[in-house]
């Protein structure tokens, strides 16, 4: 195969003569270029599979209006091919859709699409395509408390199968973030990268399991003209080892339009022209559209499209037959595209960027063309993922907990937090466990302890789902993990840090307000502020997976309202409205109370001396609990009943969070 040649094309006819050539291209070709001199420095002859994507008849509509009775049609049934060992790249004015069908294409959107997708002429598995293909989004959605070498190292954990050694893996690390100039940035958090590093590095991330078709979407975006050539000629180095790259972008430089193979044109939902960046020129020639002299071709492109010469957008539709005519395909690079090459490796050379070059290819050889495109069992694993469910859980526990302990503003301030307001409450409540007179105050105590664990222990999750969810679509749409591992391991992180704060707010309460030093309740009064605790956890978990950041602030504090009310605090069950008794049966700060107070009074504790009046009605704790409507309460039921709670609260929010995915994606 010719070096970024078009499997299955002839070589083109159209043949455009030097005079009729800009005057800044001639001008570029008088240098003396040896051809291909800066590209075979790449072309080390262990070529990956070539693996071409075609569809046909893609069309996609979207629903509008209040009550969604009105459609648009984005794509329509737009056809094109996209070769292996090609760059492509995919334009058009902005709303055109070309996001939509790379997202179509990436299989990460599938509602509302019609039509047929292939690879190498014959239908795709999505299971199987899924799992050699990765797609690389326009916000680099990286984990920012991680290091770079950690990134890659949980990474290559999720990604490369058991039967590579660890030695193999810290290899192919250290090959990949040689090659992408990332080696000496390490030990960098990736919120101290550059744009163009953290680019690279999602980039990085994505080749450890070596995939055959990459798509990006807007690459160069947010990056200067020297970053954006460098990103450009990373994605060039991996076409030209036989990858298919395709890519997405609004407005490319001239001397990176250049760079490109293959140039697909939508515009008005439909496909104005599939070829080479060579021949686009003489193709709008060929529809008295002329590009004028010094105009970047890419600028003169979108002007077309988008309509200011006139409405050629039916014309060029025609002209392209909607994606199917090949005839514009072109197998030699124009002498520009190697002058850009070329210019960019010279100043790499002498330091003016920073060197970066694809990485050697790292499995064995394949043959060049495989017609079934059964990769199940490349990567010597046989399910949906590389790594096993208990590999899965085992590193992104390690991981959560590595970011909670490290996010000094959740976990200090957690703890800081529960330290001072317990010091403040000890001391504001101190020594009323042991007096019969101070009853109430034991009782108003116990509840705002309650009331405090459960809104900071809400608040510590709330935003969990929220911000990291473009981070869970991206690693689980390109087979990093299951949502079950990820969501069971941010569920298990996150528990030794909650219950290490509470334990610090309970053990200090409970001594400095007296409460009784017998070793069986202080155990029970902890192991209700943890339930309590846990299950306002599984409720911030759920309000997180179910609305957006904004939305889960506002109205997520008033989902407790109800069982607040219905504590048994404000008023008791045998005082209230009998149409509202159901409730307390429900509320779970109902059933906290109870526990907290029965650690502390029940089982049969001996009455209390009055120190401070002649006279104290509640000396037995029994009457107090009595007119609490707790005569009958016991402890093990409100243990069972939090449990079962918490355990249906963490199911119904594991669901909410496979839906929320889900939607995103559809509606990126």
């Amino acid at each position: 195969m010719e070096q970024g040649g078009t499997m299955g094309f002839s070589k083109p006819k159209l043949k455009v003569n030097v005079s009729n050539k800009r005057p800044d291209s001639l001008k570029l070709e008088l240098l003396t270029i040896p051809e291909n001199s800066y590209m075979n420095q790449f072309a080390n002859g262990n070529i990956s599979k070539v693996v071409n994507v075609g569809f046909r008849n893609i069309s996609y509509t979207v629903k509008k209006g209040l009550f969604k009775r009105k459609t648009q049609v984005i794509l329509d049934q737009i056809n094109g091919d996209f070769l292996g060992g090609e760059l492509s790249v995919i334009m058009g004015p902005s709303g055109a859709g070309k996001s939509i069908l790379l997202n179509i294409l990436a299989g990460y959107t599938t509602k509302g699409v019609e039509g047929e997708k292939f690879v190498n002429n014959q239908r795709r598995n999505e299971v199987i395509f899924q799992r050699k293909s990765c797609y690389i989004m326009q916000d680099d959605d990286l984990q920012p408390l991680l290091t770079v070498l950690e990134a890659m190292n949980i990474a290559a954990s999720l990604k490369m199968s058991s039967k590579y050694t660890q030695k193999e893996k810290k290899s192919r690390i250290r090959e990949i973030l040689d090659s992408m100039g990332l080696w000496n940035h390490r030990k960098t958090r990736t919120d101290g990268l550059s744009g163009g590093e953290k680019k690279r590095l999602s980039i990085a991330l994505e080749l450890l399991k070596n995939p055959d078709v990459m798509f990006f979407d807007e690459p160069t975006s947010g990056l200067d003209s020297v970053a954006s050539k460098q990103c450009v000629l990373l994605l060039k180095q991996m076409a030209i080892s036989g990858k298919t790259i395709i890519c997405s972008i609004h407005q490319p430089s001239a001397p990176i339009f250049e760079i490109f193979d293959h140039l697909y044109l939508i515009a008005n939902s439909k496909c104005l022209y599939e070829g080479s960046v060579k021949g686009v020129l003489p193709y709008l020639e060929q529809c008295d559209l002329k590009c004028p002299t010094y105009h970047n071709p890419a600028d003169y492109l979108l002007e077309v499209a988008s309509g200011e010469y006139g409405d050629y957008a039916t014309i060029l539709a025609d002209k392209s037959e909607n994606g199917l005519n090949s005839e514009w395909r072109k197998t030699k690079r124009d002498s520009v595209q190697m002058e850009s090459l070329e210019h960019i490796g010279r100043m790499m050379e002498c330091g003016k960027m920073t060197p970066v070059h694809a990485p050697p290819i790292f499995f064995s050889k394949t043959p060049i063309c495989d017609k079934s495109f059964d990769y199940a069992y490349v990567h010597g694993y046989r399910g949906s993922y590389p790594a096993s469910f208990l590999t899965q859980l085992s590193v992104l526990i390690k991981r959560t907990f590595l970011i909670i302990t490290r996010d000094k503003t959740l976990t200090i301030s957690r703890f800081a937090t529960h330290i001072v307001i317990a010091l403040f409450i000890g001391i504001l409540y101190f020594g009323i466990g042991v007096d019969a007179s101070n009853m109430r105050n034991n009782s108003n105590y116990m509840f705002f302890s309650e009331m405090f664990l459960m809104m900071t222990a809400f608040n510590s999750v709330l935003t969990t789902f929220p911000s990291e969810l473009p981070i869970i679509t991206k690693e689980h749409f390109n087979k990093w993990y299951s949502l079950k591992s990820y969501y069971l391991a941010i569920s298990i992180a996150d528990i030794p840090v909650q219950m290490a704060a509470t334990t610090c707010y309970g053990l200090l309460t409970y001594f400095m307000t007296q409460q009784p030093i017998e070793g069986y309740r202080i155990g029970l009064f902890l192991l209700m502020c943890m339930l309590i605790a846990v299950v306002s956890q599984s409720f911030g978990l759920l309000i997180g997976a179910t609305m957006s950041l904004n939305s889960g602030v506002i109205f997520g504090p008033f989902c407790f309202l109800p069982f607040t009310i219905f504590s048994g605090f404000f008023v008791q069950l045998n005082a209230s409205h009998p149409a509202f008794r159901w409730i307390f049966h429900i509320s779970f700060l109902k059933y906290g109370f109870e526990g907290l107070l029965l650690s502390v009074l029940g089982y049969d504790r001996e009455k209390l001396p009055c120190k401070v009046e002649d006279y104290c009605h509640y000396t037995s704790p029994k009457r107090f609990l009595s007119d609490m409507d707790m005569e009958y309460s016991t402890y093990s039921l409100a243990v069972i009943f939090l449990v079962c709670l918490c355990v249906a609260l963490r199911i119904v929010a594991f669901i909410a969070l496979n839906f929320k995915v889900r939607n995103s994606r559809q509606h990126r």
